[in-house]
């Protein structure tokens, strides 16, 4: 197994130079020391050289530790060398100690245990003595086990669950008390489920402080499934030399049975009236959950190396069966919340626009469907729709700004006003978010919200105060505290935490609308592709057909004109009215062909874009219309200022002509007014500007307001309001739409009508 390289002895903290300036970086690890009651041997590879040993060497082995030094297993085991040799060789020593061989030594009563891994780089080889002289049968520990095992597997919910384990546990060691303990996010951690004699103190529903099991311990508890310390009060044996002659480091006992437990931690349990304990870690899914620690106060108690490797496989099993039992416990709501989270992504593909689709209130499925939460938000384009208990529309955009800061797909917090102190302000609804983000660099996003939930923890003792500092040999030093006594504290700012299980349908949720949205805009990608390239086809086919039908139509014209004049006398008054009719129906026809080839130059001809004074192309508009303004004694209202924008100049002209003209012509009042602006918005927190031309007129029924963008359709009689062909709209909206902006029309019948337009993206409809 590879390890990080370890750090020289002098860098080291640890139980001999722990201190209040050092102590949350003590390496544990690194003791240098070894329990009483077994020795160790470090070896080098591949001569099988003693490096290092424990000083009691004398006691377990009956060889002094400075005789060892520099021999060989073979010098040391005899005749079992060659088969313990064999065996290591036959073993993965990288996960943690194996079980070797037993062996008796001179002057041994009852013969060692020997076990062997690596750590390092180095290969540790630890003895252990064999305390009890009758072992437990192997068969009754099979049978104890096995019938642990199906009961636990016929438990009832979580909590049966761990009280039927620690009961277990208690029973197959004979320990006074064993414990469930669950960690917390934040490394504290309480009580879940308790075993215990009926004359001990309950510790059942007590919280402690991270401090009480720092993270060094953490981590190594979350490398072997069983840690043992049969007596709190032993004296450490170092090794010696201190570190390995040939690296010149300490040995990482990170795997080791016997290494030497921190003098915090010592200090803790005799603190807590404790003179033996094991340890168990609970793990789900590689990650530590919690403990199950067992702890004797009546003496020291040295289990058998048989027993702790059945509680060993035991509480593997415990921790494999608690994973499938919390999954089937929320089983039912896992599956409620992702048939949901595909409802809403189907209603999601059925209406793009989010906050029709899942942020409605009107709906019966919107996001408050996914999950138990008391309000939830969707921020997308631009705007905000919020349901249920939220905080203001103000403090949601606010947040949703600091969440688009952090730049994580998912953000899911029980205590929002502790990384953000602005929710402090709303923490009655808000004290808990969960958040993920549709698209990354943008403010396109999904939240959930949970209130305040106030609870009164029950610490053992003041989690302020985990430690206390006294003064020893004239230095100050770090102590575990004393006091076990109950501390109750009101937790406030926090809401119910969002679970596992939770966090992952939400994140379903997003990669699914992300990929929803992906293939809507490949769709839409393709589908405009189609379009450009219909267009093109359709500009030029109007171009071909218009320009090809203006010379007949120009030979109708004339003969029709050459008829009336030269056969004047002949012709009938009948004649001369179809004659007429001709006339007026070609000038019809050709200033329809005109349009339809102004309409398809409109697409055809690449654009001239540039910064352009927009009050100077008014003011030539306004003068090329102004025999129309005077005739109509028609007042302008503009503004101050329009300002520049990147534009065709000339097109543009035709715009704002086109806008003017219509606003002048559709009015059938005595005093006509037409107002030429700009106004300021914001869109995706960008500014834009929208310029209108705005009249006093008859107005647009709501149905006609996209007819009236239609190529030739009138919604008035062809000599009515001026006449005209009906495409000045449609050349007017493809200009816009060309420079990538978007023309529409606001209006109330009788009251007069609106014409917006845009010059580039506008997100907000």
């Amino acid at each position: 197994m590879s390890r990080a390289k370890s750090p020289s002895s002098s860098d080291l903290v640890t139980a001999r130079n722990v201190d209040f300036s050092n102590c949350d970086r003590e390496l544990i690890q690194y003791p240098g020391a070894v329990q009483g009651h077994g020795a160790m041997l470090i070896v080098d590879e591949p001569d099988f050289r003693i490096q290092q040993a424990s000083l009691n060497c004398r006691e377990i082995i009956g060889v002094d530790a400075k005789d060892l030094l520099g021999k060989s297993i073979a010098d040391v085991f005899g005749q079992r060398a060659p088969e313990m040799l064999e065996r290591m060789h036959r073993m993965a020593l990288e996960y943690g100690p194996v079980h070797v061989v037993r062996e008796s030594f001179a002057g041994s009563t009852s013969g060692v245990n020997i076990f062997a891994h690596r750590c390092d780089g180095v290969l540790i080889l630890e003895l252990e003595a064999i305390t009890s002289a009758t072992e437990p049968a192997s068969t009754q520990l099979y049978s104890d086990v096995r019938e642990s095992i199906a009961k636990l597997e016929k438990a009832r919910g979580i909590q049966q669950f761990h009280d039927l384990a620690v009961d277990r546990i208690r029973a197959f060691t004979g320990y006074d008390r064993v414990m469930a303990y669950k960690f917390a996010e934040d490394g504290s951690g309480h009580v879940v489920a308790e075993a215990k004699r009926e004359d001990l103190e309950p510790y059942l529903g007590l919280h402690y402080p991270a401090t009480d099991i720092p993270a060094p311990a953490r981590r190594l508890f979350g490398l072997s499934w069983l840690r043992h310390l049969p007596d709190v009060n032993y004296t450490a044996v170092p090794l010696i030399p201190d570190v390995h002659p040939v690296t010149g480091r300490p040995i990482d006992m990170s795997f080791s049975i016997l290494r030497s437990v921190s003098v915090m931690y010592a200090g803790y349990l005799k603190n807590m009236g404790v003179h033996s304990t094991m340890v168990m870690p609970l793990m789900k899914e590689g990650v530590l959950w919690g403990l199950i620690s067992a702890m004797h106060h009546s003496g020291p108690r040295h289990v058998p190396y048989e027993v702790r490797m059945a509680a060993e496989f035991l509480s593997h099993m415990v921790s494999l069966l608690m994973a499938g039992k919390e999954d089937s416990e929320f089983y039912e709501t896992r599956f409620r919340m992702s048939a949901v989270a595909d409802q809403l992504v189907e209603e999601a593909r059925q209406d793009p626009d989010l906050h029709s689709s899942l942020g409605s209130q009107d709906r019966n499925l919107n996001l408050l469907s996914l999950l138990p939460a008391q309000g939830a938000a969707v921020s997308s384009r631009g705007k905000l729709s919020l349901i249920g208990l939220t905080p203001t529309s103000e403090q949601t955009a606010e947040l949703v700004r600091w969440v688009a800061d952090q730049n994580l797909p998912v953000i899911a917090t029980d205590r929002l006003s502790e990384i953000y102190p602005a929710a402090a302000a709303y923490k009655s609804v808000a004290s808990g978010v969960l958040a993920t983000r549709l698209a990354a660099h943008t403010t396109e996003m999904l939240l959930w919200f949970r209130p305040e939930h106030i609870e009164i923890v029950n610490w053992a003792g003041d989690p302020k105060k985990p430690m206390q500092i006294c003064e020893t040999d004239g230095e100050v030093r770090l102590q575990p505290r004393a006091s076990f006594a109950l501390w109750k504290q009101s937790v406030t700012g926090r809401s119910e935490p969002w679970r596992k299980d939770e966090k992952d349908v939400v994140e379903h949720l997003r990669q699914a609308l992300m990929s929803s949205i992906a293939s809507r805009a490949e769709e839409i990608e393709r589908l405009n592709r189609q379009l450009a390239d219909a267009n093109v086809e359709l500009d030029s086919f109007a171009y071909a057909a218009s320009h090809d039908l203006k010379e007949p139509l120009r030979g109708v014209h004339h003969l029709a004109s050459f008829l009336k004049r030269g056969e004047q006398d002949q012709l009938t008054e009948e004649g001369r009215q179809q004659l007429d009719a001709i006339l007026r129906l070609t000038r019809r026809m050709d200033d329809l062909i005109e349009s339809l080839l102004q309409y398809s130059r409109t697409g055809r001809t690449e654009l001239s874009l540039q910064n352009a004074d927009l009050d100077v192309l008014l003011d030539e508009t306004l003068l090329a219309c102004r025999r129309l303004i005077t005739d109509t004694a028609t007042e302008i209202r503009r503004a101050e200022q329009l300002g520049t924008a990147l534009c065709d100049a000339v097109r543009l002209k035709e715009v704002f002509a086109n806008l003017i003209i219509n606003a002048i012509k559709y009015n059938d009042k005595p005093n006509r007014i037409v107002e030429i602006g700009v106004e300021e918005i914001v869109v995706e927190e960008a500014p834009r500007k929208r310029y209108f031309v705005r009249d006093n007129g008859i107005g647009i029924t709501d149905a006609a307001k996209e007819q009236i963008f239609e190529i030739f359709h009138r919604m008035h009689g062809q000599d009515e309001f001026g006449g005209g062909t009906g495409a000045g709209l449609t050349i007017a909206r493809r200009t816009i739409e060309r420079h990538g902006g978007r023309l529409w029309v606001e209006s109330s019948v009788g009251e007069g009508s609106t014409f917006f337009f845009t010059l580039g993206p506008e997100a907000s409809r």
